[in-house]
Parts: C-alpha cells; sequence; structure tokens
C-alpha cells in the first residue's frame, strides 16, 4: 500500500463536534500525526481565524484551508486565493438583503454582519474563535477581496429555494453548497476544498493514493473525490456518502481515529 503523506480534514462535524468537542482518542491520533511525516491539513468553511484557531488547539504547523477552499494561508502568507468578483458579490448580498436572509461576508479576512442577530452569532462564533463586525449596511463595506458570502437559513423550504435559484443563476460563476442543515456557502467558481487540495498536490508534489481525505458534508464531496482514500463522517450527506470509500458513523465514535491509525500510522 502506498504511504499515505496527506491527511486533509474537515473540522466541525468530522474531528470535531459542532460545539467545539472532541474525543480523546482523536486528539492523541493528531498528537501522534504531528509527530509523523504525514502532513495534516485542516479543510473548513471557517475564516482563517477560526481554522488557525483549531489548528494551533491540535498544534498543527500546516498551512490551512479555510473560506470553504478559497484560500489556502499560513499565518505569514497567503499561498493560494480565489474570491467572489467584487460585482457579484454585491448581487449576492442585495438577494439575499430582498429575501431577509441572514448574511455574513468575509471581506480581507474581516467578518462583516448587517443586522445582528444574537443567537445566531453565538452559535456560530462559540467555540471557534472567531470575531465579527456588524456595519449599518454592507453598502458601506468597501469589496476587496469577499472570500465567501455565507447565508443563514434556518427555513429547509427557504434554504432549497435559495439554493436551486443561485445555483441556476450563477451557474459557471459560483458554487454553492450546504455546509450544514442551516448554512449556505458561496464561493467563487475556482474556489472549493477539491480546488484547494489540488493546489497542495501540486504545492507538495503528492499523488492522490497519497492523500487521505475525510469530511461529513456536501461540501465536502470535491475534497473526497480528489484524495485516494475518502472517509465520510456522520450521515449528513448521502451525495457524500455514495463516493466514500468509508463511513464512519458519528465524531464521537472514533471511527475516523481507528481508520487514520490503521492506513496512516499503519498501528
Amino acid at each position: 500500500m502506498t504511504k499515505i503523506k496527506l491527511w486533509i480534514s474537515d473540522i466541525d462535524g468530522t474531528i470535531m463536534n459542532y460545539d467545539g468537542t472532541y474525543t480523546k482518542e482523536m486528539e492523541a491520533v493528531i498528537a501522534k500525526i504531528n509527530k509523523s511525516k504525514t502532513k495534516l491539513v485542516l479543510a473548513t468553511g471557517r475564516m482563517f481565524m477560526g481554522a488557525q484557531f483549531a489548528a494551533d488547539n491540535f498544534n498543527i504547523k500546516t498551512p490551512v484551508v479555510c473560506y470553504q477552499g478559497a484560500v489556502v494561508r499560513t499565518k505569514e502568507e497567503v499561498l493560494w486565493c480565489s474570491p467572489v468578483k467584487n460585482d457579484i458579490a454585491r448581487e449576492i448580498i442585495e438577494y439575499l438583503r430582498k429575501n431577509k436572509i441572514h448574511t455574513h461576508i468575509y471581506n480581507d479576512d474581516v467578518l462583516y454582519i448587517e443586522n445582528y442577530d444574537k443567537r445566531i452569532m453565538d452559535e456560530y462564533c462559540y467555540g471557534r474563535g472567531t470575531f465579527y463586525q456588524q456595519v449599518k449596511s454592507f453598502d458601506d463595506v468597501k469589496l476587496n477581496c469577499v472570500a465567501k458570502i455565507l447565508a443563514v437559513i434556518e427555513d429547509p423550504a427557504l434554504m432549497q429555494k435559495t439554493k436551486e435559484e443561485l445555483s441556476s443563476v450563477y451557474k459557471n460563476k459560483l458554487t454553492i453548497v450546504q455546509s450544514s442543515p442551516k448554512y449556505l456557502e458561496i464561493n467563487d467558481i475556482g474556489a472549493s476544498k477539491g480546488c484547494a487540495l489540488n493546489f497542495l498536490k501540486k504545492y507538495w508534489n503528492l499523488n492522490d493514493d497519497e492523500v487521505i481525505a475525510s469530511g461529513d458534508q456536501d461540501n465536502d464531496i470535491e475534497m473526497l473525490k480528489n484524495a485516494g482514500i475518502s472517509v465520510c463522517v456522520g450521515n449528513n450527506s448521502k451525495s457524500l456518502a455514495n463516493i466514500a470509500k468509508y463511513h464512519c458513523k458519528s465524531v464521537n465514535s472514533n471511527e475516523l481515529v481507528d481508520i487514520i491509525e490503521s492506513l496512516v500510522l499503519c498501528e
């Protein structure tokens, strides 16, 4: 079997729960990976500060993939970036505003919100080391590098309608996927966790069969497709489960830990 040189993994719902908790076994296996020759990269929809917060928590020194795959960076520099075009970002902002959808704009590594909702923001930021800036209007924000737009939609019917409409209008311009039952991720067409993984494979001169990828939602599909070994955690996405080679019941089952120990650490 080919030696695995890169484990790339989603964070929330995959190596830790959405409330930021994780098992002692997961913490231990990540510590082992950190001491091995295999690289571990976290790939997440979180903004950079939230992604780096998780990486620091596990003492991971590699670059992070953040903003749903729109940015690959270290603490010091951006290695790769594919932002939403400013004119399209303005169109999306107006569409979500008209539909009264709570919206996050990630511009120049700052999270901006227009309408404050304490419950939504407390839930989003809790345990993620994430901060935000409230503005009277998104129109007052000078857009420069919009890594991502997040629509928070708690009504399933509205979620489906929004996803279908935006996907139809911006078919060849944006990547639109759900990262949780109520989070709709909106990125440039060239941005995805799969695109970010492809960049890292070239950056480190890796083949597909030297990569294992793990995730739990639709936004992880392209990443798992571009890895030699794919692992689906939980039952959140039938589409992801259909392409994954290995399946784990949940974060807390430690089945992902067992797979990493067996296939990566060879224990």
